[in-house]
């Protein structure tokens, strides 16, 4: 996204120098990253040829997916999304915890007999674990679903990899 109309520069992007964030994030990931909100998502890459892999940056150290609420779910997906990590339908998958939702008390939680806590952390890995395993179980003729979920666990564990320490 360039920001020139509201600040008369582009921001760029710091991994690759580019000066269009946007266009960097799309060849990088093999993408259009531009593409609208609502926008009919990529199609997967020919048969036999694979998907450019991601690039990700160092896990960030002050981020425990192991011990989560949603809000900070909500914040990590949007910095992955606006880093060019995630795309689009990967953010909208990962980033919209429903407990968020101001009316889950009276929808989601009253099927469940669940209140909403927006701020108790949790396990963020063993979440999208079940959710992967009821993918595969109940949306088997949806790989595009189980891709992303796939997708979305792999950036989880990334970020859970022990942290480590130069000091001796």
């Amino acid at each position: 996204m360039k920001l020139d109309a509201l600040f008369g520069f582009d921001l760029g992007d710091f991994r690759t120098g580019s000066r269009d964030t946007a266009s960097a994030a799309a060849s990088r990931r093999g993408r259009d990253a531009a593409a609208p909100p609502g926008a009919a998502a990529a199609s997967p890459p020919p048969a036999g040829q694979e998907e450019e892999p991601i690039l990700l940056a160092a896990p960030d150290t002050g981020r425990d997916v192991r011990n989560m609420s949603p809000r900070e779910v909500a914040n990590f997906a949007y910095d992955n999304y606006m880093s060019g990590v995630l795309n689009w339908d990967e953010y909208r998958m990962l980033g919209f915890p429903a407990e968020l939702h101001p009316a889950f008390d009276s929808t989601i939680g009253a099927l469940t007999g669940e209140k909403a806590e927006p701020d108790r952390p949790r396990d963020v890995i063993a979440q999208w674990e079940e959710r992967l395993d009821f993918e595969r179980t109940h949306n088997a003729d949806n790989p595009t679903v189980i891709s992303r979920t796939e997708r979305i666990l792999d950036v989880l564990r990334w970020q859970d990899v022990p942290k480590l320490s130069l000091e001796a």
